[in-house]
């Protein structure tokens, strides 16, 4: 099987096969021959005319067009880093399997999906030029934004909390091994380095002032070892602590809801009472500067997933179930309660993201010269002008947007400030059914 074949196909792979592809490092030569060919500027500056002021001068923040995409309204092929396996990042799931990009970007156009575990992967592929937009969560974006020319256009979403839990195996709960945050002192404690988990376990860490052994390890080594318990609790993101629970090897110990956010140490001015991650839409430089056509289209199928998640669950929990099968149903419908499904960066995310940034320079994990002031670096950094400009055009046409939502850090309805449970949807059954935009009037 070729590259090129492998790379289309690899979507519709297991989990098990997408790993082993991973360690292959398969590349990308045949998909980057697909792009478009270079044009003149003379060729792109004609096809100015498809689109309006607006978005050309969002787009000039980035430097003039090269058309090494392809002029306005040619087709493209997009490559995009997602996270099946985070919850917060299943708009990209549901924009895959539904199919909701495609309808909106030029015909002719193709998406390749590149599966990763985490967001330091999706990082590493932007890096080497594999895929030009990624999901990942904040503190990994930032990361990404530190290293790669790439800005945070939208969020996909942020949690109530819960996305992110501290789990400890079963059997030290029920044997009284494991009590209090103390009894973590000197014990081996996993998350994975670099991301959004390796932020609230140091954020924890302050708050209780407790000095784990920690261990940088992947998700499959956190789970494995907490089967085994060779680690006393690792920091995971859902759905794999709702998966754990569900299967009696470990429990949800301490969540985001039991913690204060990262902003009370590193951004006191913003007042929230609990822990939260923010989902990350990245783009690199090239694509926000030369196709503002494909950025709007993105936005757009990206805003119509959110409506999904908010308004139809049970159809989202479908579309999510049929890229991650091995994950159950009732985890799945379960987890997406947790999160509020809001595209847009408000002045309280702002803070948020500044909080982040400050933990990240302190930690050297910024060392580039754009984010040498965290603060300048954020305000840069994430951009969600043109997300606004898709909302306008949505709400002209009478559909749902993310201004519907009550903005980071609020819940859509009280009751998402409870702690959910896999048990209330332990009868869920996936199903396909037609999904149709909702309209408000």
């Amino acid at each position: 099987m070729s590259d090129k074949t492998k790379i289309l196909t690899l979507a519709q792979q297991s989990r098990r096969e997408f790993l082993k592809y991973t360690a292959l490092g398969i590349s990308l030569p045949a998909v980057l021959s697909l792009l478009p060919s270079p044009v003149g500027g003379r060729a792109y500056a004609q096809s100015e005319h498809k689109i309006s002021d607006d978005w050309l001068e969002i787009s000039n923040k980035y430097g003039k067009p090269t058309g090494a995409f392809g002029k306005i309204g040619d087709p493209v092929v997009m490559t995009i880093g997602y996270q099946p396996y985070g919850t917060l990042h299943w708009t990209a799931s549901v924009n895959k399997q539904a199919q909701l990009l495609l309808k909106y970007l030029p015909k002719g156009s193709r998406v390749v999906w590149f599966r990763a575990l985490a967001g330091a992967l999706i990082n590493n592929n932007m890096l080497a030029g594999k895929n030009q937009f990624g999901y990942t969560s904040d503190t990994p974006g930032l990361s990404n934004g530190d290293k790669i020319r790439s800005d945070f256009v939208a969020a996909s979403g942020y949690d109530l909390g819960e996305f992110g839990s501290i789990c400890v195996p079963t059997k030290y709960l029920e044997s009284g091994v494991l009590k209090d945050p103390k009894d973590l002192e000197g014990k081996p404690v996993a998350t994975a380095f670099n991301s959004f988990s390796h932020r609230q376990m140091l954020t924890w860490m302050h708050e209780f002032g407790v000095k784990p052994e920690l261990i940088n390890q992947s998700i499959d080594q956190q789970m494995a070892g907490l089967h085994s318990g060779g680690i006393h609790a690792a920091a995971l993101w859902e759905p794999y602590p709702s998966w754990m629970e569900m299967k009696g090897v470990a429990k949800r110990w301490m969540t985001g809801q039991d913690m204060p956010n990262t902003s009370q140490q590193y951004f006191p001015e913003l007042e929230v009472k609990h822990f939260h991650d923010v989902g990350a839409t990245l783009a690199i430089h090239d694509w926000l500067r030369d196709r503002p056509d494909v950025m709007g289209a993105y936005l757009k199928s990206e805003e119509e997933c959110r409506d999904m998640l908010t308004n139809d669950p049970d159809t989202a929990a479908y579309f999510i179930w049929s890229d991650i099968s091995e994950v159950p149903p009732a985890v799945i419908r379960s987890t997406i309660g947790m999160m509020v499904w809001d595209g847009r960066i408000n002045e309280d995310m702002r803070k948020h993201l500044k909080a982040c940034a400050r933990q990240w320079k302190a930690e050297k994990m910024l060392q580039s010269e754009r984010s040498q002031d965290p603060d300048k670096y954020v305000d840069e950094w994430a951009d969600d002008r043109l997300l606004h400009l898709v909302m306008q055009q949505l709400e002209a046409e009478g559909r749902w947007t993310s201004n519907q939502q009550p903005g980071f850090p609020k819940p859509r309805v009280e009751t998402q400030r409870q702690r959910h449970s896999w048990e209330k949807y332990k009868d869920f059954q996936p199903e396909p059914r037609l999904w149709t935009p909702t309209q408000v009037s």
